[in-house]
């Protein structure tokens, strides 16, 4: 069986998490974490507050607060709403002053620099003179060169590409909407353009969402660019008294999920040598969930800084999805247009909001976010069908019962068990395609219970592989069926072949 570093994005704390932030990666690689356990997989989830972000100095001149203060308040903010929604994240790392994440974002640069990877330039960067502010990213603004989307020097929110922010157009100051001028300062760039072949290479036969492959045909066709990897007088971590070896935050990304899983291992003192066996003996694989928005980050610079990482020896998967919209509006923690993730676990439950974000979940296309509809599916999924579906179950339940099931409806259960196999793959996994079966069991259950024919193997299917998606709900059914999860997966899903009855 397989060993999985499951990471997710780490979210700037300069607020709460959104159902954008659920319907992306965080609800999806938690399901695909618990999947991936039921499927006898080694699995460790892993994240952090992104605490050196640029975008936390420029919210903390806004509200006149210490950026660290900041971090560590929404963190705890965080952690509690991720609890809340019912995400289990294994280990949570605080980055800020923390000796497992510089330890790993230095042995990260020294790889990088003992393969040549990364040299010193002078390049022309923009400033504003007003607030004395470098536009690297959070500090700068205009529109993208490739696509013309509005957008930071840093990775486009509307293309992905990392924008020249020379050829960006009305590029001004975000404090003051000055226009920037360009200065010349010393940065250290990642040598990209020296992993062309690599990174193609990986992606060739990759599975990969078609918009994802489209982006890296494109970036292809443009370079892959140089990179600067250090940000003077911006956000990141220093690397060097002086603060010119500044580190920023989109090339710490690699070192900071690593870094989470040693301090896990080893502060939580369950098998420090687990590391070497994740990262280092070739068995374990790096399972990225991300929005759209860091792909540049994690599938051009991470493979590559990975590649000089000559001890490192581990296989990379990524889980891309596009934005959920509210109501056809792009959802903005810093702009406080979104429904906050507690205050819809508070208003509905922890279940229905995961099932539901699960079925609309932008895997593959921008989806929208409607409380309307929401509601009304919830009425009649959640305090309808099921609670007469799983009382219509315990009714069929028999002590000593199986369950067998007549020829008729043998073909149709292995259909759904293998759609189960199929959207719990490693390579290929779906949440929306796992809570699209749910849905379409619950479903037949109903349509055979409106024809008096018996629902118990469905139902006791959908407590089974439900477990990710609704874990309450789930074990509710079960206790319905009076089935343990692993009874039924064992005689409807972890056999050869299953038996029925004729």
């Amino acid at each position: 069986m397989g060993k999985l570093l499951v990471t997710i994005t780490p979210p700037t704390p300069n607020g709460d998490l959104h159902v954008g932030h659920m319907a992306g990666p965080f609800l999806a690689a938690d399901i695909y974490t618990r999947a991936q356990r039921q499927r006898g997989h080694d699995c460790t989830l892993v994240s952090y507050s992104d605490d050196y972000q640029s975008y936390m100095l420029r919210r903390g001149i806004e509200l006149d607060r210490a950026p660290q203060a900041l971090a560590l308040e929404n963190t705890d903010k965080i952690n509690d709403t991720l609890e809340k929604m019912g995400i289990q994240v294994d280990f949570w790392m605080r980055p800020y002053g923390n000796s497992y994440f510089k330890n790993a974002v230095e042995e990260m640069y020294e790889y990088a620099v003992k393969a040549g990877a990364i040299y010193k330039k002078v390049s022309q960067e923009p400033y504003c003179e007003h607030c004395d502010k470098w536009g690297y990213e959070a500090f700068g603004r205009g529109n993208c060169d490739h696509c013309g989307s509005d957008s930071d020097a840093s990775q486009c929110e509307e293309c992905a590409h990392t924008p020249n922010a020379s050829k960006m157009s009305d590029f001004r100051c975000k404090l003051c909407a000055a226009p920037m001028i360009w200065r010349p300062i010393e940065r250290e760039f990642l040598a990209l353009s020296n992993f062309r072949n690599h990174l193609k290479s990986t992606f060739e036969h990759a599975p990969l969402r078609p918009f994802i492959r489209r982006f890296l045909e494109e970036e292809f066709d443009i370079g892959p660019m140089d990179w600067g990897i250090t940000r003077p007088h911006d956000g990141g971590l220093d690397l060097k008294p002086d603060g010119s070896r500044r580190i920023h935050t989109w090339v710490m990304g690699l070192s900071g999920y690593l870094a989470a899983f040693r301090e896990y291992l080893n502060e939580h003192k369950l098998a420090p040598w687990e590391y070497d066996e994740y990262c280092r003996s070739g068995k374990g694989r790096l399972v990225h969930f991300l929005g759209y928005d860091c792909a540049f980050s994690h599938m051009m610079v991470y493979p590559s800084l990975l590649q000089t990482m000559h001890s490192y020896r581990m296989r990379q998967t990524f889980y891309t999805n596009q934005f959920l919209t509210l109501n056809g509006k792009n959802l903005s923690t810093s702009r406080n247009y979104a429904i906050w993730a507690r205050d819809l676990v508070a208003e509905a439950c922890t279940d229905s909001a995961r099932f539901y974000l699960a079925l609309i979940a932008p895997e593959q296309d921008t989806d929208d976010f409607d409380v309307e509809k929401f509601s009304a599916w919830r009425e009649q999924t959640f305090n309808e069908v099921l609670v007469k579906l799983a009382a219509q179950a315990e009714r069929e339940r028999v002590d000593g019962d199986s369950l067998k099931v007549s020829a008729a409806d043998a073909a149709a259960l292995k259909t759904l068990v293998a759609r189960w196999f199929e959207a719990t793959s490693v390579d290929h996994f779906s949440i929306k395609g796992l809570a699209v079966l749910l849905s379409d069991i619950i479903n037949a259950a109903r349509d055979r219970q409106t024809l008096g024919k018996r629902i118990l193997p469905y139902m006791a299917l959908v407590g089974a592989i439900g477990a990710p998606v609704f874990p309450d709900l789930a074990k509710q059914i079960l206790r319905y069926c009076r089935f343990t999860e692993n009874e039924v997966l064992q005689q409807l899903v972890y056999v050869s072949a299953v038996e029925y009855e004729i």
